[in-house]
């Protein structure tokens, strides 16, 4: 089951395909016991219903809509890996989340979330919080890369990264 997941996260990876404040990124979302995931939704088409459901809210602040970026969506995906491991803004190798994205040296930020099971459980948890609301309606950044990320025999199952780019 954990390699059928692992293949998953891989397919819609593929299908999808000077460090700013940082304090907007450092408070990490959890739920302890997640909901029923909804099944209407396939989990391939998560990234991109994160991704409208963001520009939905940056909409209503003015802001303009983020694209999608393969290569934030990568380095997402190492992140996502690594969460069950260490569920933190620093990576299990003691470097900060930002060695993972490409393009160092644009402003970069990351959301983190565990146990939500539907793009709207975590985009709203995300804007239910004042640090990752700041990075999702920040309007100097102008990308977005979104992983969802599932592992049954971790603490929370269901992890989602969003790197951003501006």
């Amino acid at each position: 089951m954990k390699k059928f997941w692992l293949s998953v996260a891989a397919i819609f990876l593929v299908a999808a395909m000077s460090f700013t404040d940082v304090s907007a990124a450092q408070k990490i979302i959890v739920v302890n016991e997640a909901p029923q995931r909804n099944q209407k939704t396939d989990i391939k088409e998560f990234p991109m219903e994160v991704l409208r459901l963001v520009n939905k809210e940056r909409a209503k602040v003015g802001a303009v809509p983020l694209a999608f970026a393969k290569d934030l969506a990568a380095s997402a995906y190492v992140r996502a890996v690594e969460l069950p491991t260490k569920f933190s803004h620093t990576r299990p190798n003691g470097t900060k989340c930002f060695t993972a994205m490409p393009n160092r040296g644009h402003i970069l930020g990351e959301n983190l979330a565990g146990g939500q099971t539907t793009p709207k459980q975590v985009v709203q948890a995300w804007m239910d919080s004042p640090t990752h609301r700041d990075n999702i309606l920040n309007p100097k950044f102008l990308e977005l890369g979104v992983v969802y990320y599932y592992q049954a025999n971790s603490k929370y199952k269901h992890y989602w990264v969003q790197h951003f780019r501006g």
